[in-house]
């Protein structure tokens, strides 16, 4: 049932295009705005609904509301997830430097008060499946930072620091290594009851991420294993989609430990052999010199190395 908007709720005047219902100019919730940035920031409706702090269903119908007011599609739906559409990346751009320049001039207008707010460019499975789950764990230590993860171009500038996956070898940046990764095959429990052996994988069952070093060639020579074609199976250009694909059943993924370690750790997700694989890149904390001597780009980083060690320590 499409939401009725209150007389209190918030507007934005937009001009939407000129299409079947719909009129010259609209006025649109700032709630149904704040939904989409954040979905197609995180890449996630679940991440933008722990963000805001309401369920996914509601962040999935303030944009469903928000496509039929601009009569546009924001993103494509299919059943492993959600992915923006070539407008909806532009319009998420947009939207991303105005809540931006709202949030400056508010600091502004409050000589900045004693709240700080952290923009930090991270890849969007890293953010969804990582950082998402420990929000909590950092607004409590910090809750004078309004920390903004963003997997968009957001500008020269508007970027406090970044979390990135590669070699820690970046010109002109400070870099200080998170963590690497662990690579096994990972699927869900009713796929891995039908595996006798790791020899017996079969090429069109394999789920690939490309972009990694270590993929399932590599890993296959490092568990000695031949002759299976590897260019067979279903491919996906972000690692949040082929974990839900695993998880649904349809096939076996080429898990790194960062990125599923809830799904292990729930049951979701199993892994049925034993060899692993070190990654040979990682994740790491990157900043300017200039950005990293701010109070807020450090604490954010002295966090998240905190984290990583309460995690290897067992801690959640």
């Amino acid at each position: 049932m499409p939401l009725v908007p209150s007389r209190k709720r918030e507007y934005l005047w937009v001009r939407a295009r000129k299409s079947k219902g719909a009129m010259p100019a609209e006025r649109v919730p700032l709630n149904w705005l704040r939904a989409f940035e954040a979905a197609a920031r995180l890449g996630s409706f679940a991440a933008a609904a722990a963000e805001l702090h309401v369920t996914p269903s509601a962040i999935s119908q303030h944009i469903r509301v928000l496509e039929q007011r601009l009569a546009k599609d924001l993103f494509d739906r299919h059943a492993n997830g959600v992915r923006l559409t070539g407008p909806g990346r532009r319009y998420a751009e947009d939207l991303g430097r105005a809540f931006a320049l709202i949030e400056e001039a508010t600091q502004k207008f409050n000589d900045r008060g004693a709240r700080d707010v952290l923009v930090v460019h991270v890849p969007t499975s890293f953010a969804s499946q990582w950082i998402a789950p420990r929000l909590d764990l950092f607004r409590a230590s910090h809750p004078n930072i309004d920390l903004r993860l963003t997997a968009l171009d957001q500008g020269q500038g508007k970027v406090d620091a970044e979390i990135r996956y590669g070699w820690g070898n970046w010109p002109r940046q400070e870099a200080v290594l998170l963590m690497r990764d662990e690579i096994f095959p990972v699927c869900a429990p009713k796929v891995a009851a039908e595996l006798p052996s790791a020899g017996a994988l079969c090429g069109s069952d394999l789920l690939h991420v490309p972009g990694y070093a270590e993929d399932w060639d590599a890993w296959l020579a490092h568990a000695g294993i031949a002759d299976i074609d590897t260019t067979a199976g279903a491919a996906f250009d972000q690692s949040i989609m082929a974990i839900r694909a695993a998880i649904e059943g349809k096939g076996i993924l080429l898990g790194r430990s960062t990125l599923i370690e809830r799904e292990l750790r729930s049951g979701l997700l199993v892994a049925p052999f034993k060899e692993r694989l070190q990654s040979s890149g990682g994740y790491w904390f990157v900043a300017s010199a200039q950005k990293v001597k701010m109070p807020k780009v450090s604490a954010f980083q002295d966090w998240l190395l905190q984290t990583v060690s309460a995690a290897g320590a067992g801690e959640h």
